[in-house]
């Protein structure tokens, strides 16, 4: 999974930050699975788009929104994967947001494994 976080660069997350983790929690592995900065940028080419079944845009700290995830579903790499908006603060707030997290990405990650095909793993 492509979890976004900035454009102009599009940038997302390493797998050794807090949001990762907390995506891992519910199943999630995100791309790219190494990677020498936290922030990395990443440029949305054949080679990424194809590493991955799901990108999700965050509401935080680059504040997407539903345009954002209509523009880039029409990309062609992106031809029947699932781009999605996910609420950024359940992903990357620790403390009493994170309790709220513990409900809310279980559920976010079902409703998205169910409007599209059904998969054990979610890349």
């Amino acid at each position: 999974m492509l979890y976004l976080i900035w454009r102009d660069p599009w940038m997302t997350v390493g797998t050794d930050t807090y949001i990762s983790r907390t995506l891992a929690a519910v199943g999630w592995e995100t791309w790219p699975r190494a990677a020498d900065a936290r922030y990395p940028e990443v440029a949305l080419d054949a080679a990424t788009l194809g590493a991955v079944d799901v990108v999700l845009l965050s509401t935080e700290p680059y504040r997407f929104r539903a345009r954002d995830v209509a523009a880039l579903a029409r990309r062609p790499g992106l031809a029947g994967k699932r781009v999605a908006l996910i609420d950024g603060a359940m992903a990357s707030w620790y403390g009493s947001r994170a309790i709220l997290a513990l409900d809310y990405l279980p559920r976010f990650r079902c409703a998205l494994a169910c409007t599209e095909r059904r998969t054990d793993t979610i890349r």
